[in-house]
């Protein structure tokens, strides 16, 4: 049942990234490189890809978290590190194992980061794009616990998030169409709602698609989350779990794309 008032940090029953259709739409986004709906363009990419190979040793074992097709872990396998691409997209995670894959260098797996197990100690996880705001509070700190456990003593997690600056170009709306599908969010016609929803205290953007199947009457629903920061904000979450800032890099994407590039240490 729809519920009227979205709740700050409500998950929905419905997930974005293991739905079978969007799974393939979500995959399509990642390799368009006319736009950053996914994956940023490859320009961008290789900004990223340069500057996390210069702050990670040599040979370095890589766990690349939300890998989705395996466009950051195949250009730092190319560059001499050892990477294990997860993701929870199944159709990502099957088009990387076809066509990102490195023998012996770059491998992918299908799992959940936040449930399933991860085995082994890696000198550096990453997360981009991010996708650590997108995870709810609880979900973040679970994160960097498995975190604690699976990095070397000496190893680094290297993430972004996006600055509260970028908060400013969010407006609260909600809107609604009606579909004949064949597009992003369906191969049959929906009626589709849309709501955004800001809660100012605590820097959080939630969005929420609402879908129902004009064939069947299906319902689903699917909440996305997006949180800010500023380098006081994401320093003191850091440090509540265990991680000391090592790195907070503001000006590696030049452009309108207001986003913090960090690097934490295990303390």
């Amino acid at each position: 049942m729809y519920n009227n008032e979205l709740k700050l940090f409500q998950r929905s029953k419905d997930g974005l990234w293991t739905d079978n259709h969007i799974g393939n739409s979500m995959l399509d986004a990642h390799l368009d490189e006319r736009y950053d709906a996914a994956s940023r363009t490859i320009q961008k990419r290789m900004e990223i890809i340069n500057w996390i190979n210069i702050n990670i040793k040599p040979q370095s074992k890589i766990i690349d978290l939300g890998c989705g097709p395996g466009l950051y872990a195949h250009e730092l396998g190319k560059l001499g590190h050892n990477v294990l691409g997860i993701d929870f997209n199944k159709t990502s995670i099957d088009y990387a194992r076809e066509n990102k894959s490195i023998k012996g260098v770059v491998e992918y797996k299908y799992c959940n980061y936040l449930q399933d197990s991860i085995e082994g100690k890696y000198n550096a996880a990453m997360m981009i794009y991010c996708d650590f705001g997108a995870l709810i509070p609880d979900e973040q700190k679970l994160l960097l616990n498995r975190l604690d456990n699976i990095l070397e003593n000496d190893g680094i997690f290297i993430f972004d998030v996006f600055a509260k600056e970028e908060m400013r170009k969010q407006n609260e709306k909600r809107n609604w169409y009606i579909s004949q599908g064949e597009d992003f969010w369906s191969k049959e016609p929906y009626f589709y709602m849309e709501e955004k929803k800001i809660f100012e205290n605590e820097n959080t953007l939630g969005t929420r698609h609402y879908l129902v199947n004009q064939m069947n009457h299906e319902i689903k629903e699917f909440i996305l989350w997006d949180q800010y920061y500023d380098e006081v904000s994401i320093k003191k979450l850091m440090s509540e779990n265990g991680f000391e800032t090592m790195e907070i890099n503001k000006d590696l994407l030049k452009g309108n794309e207001n986003t913090l590039f960090i690097i934490a240490g295990k303390k």
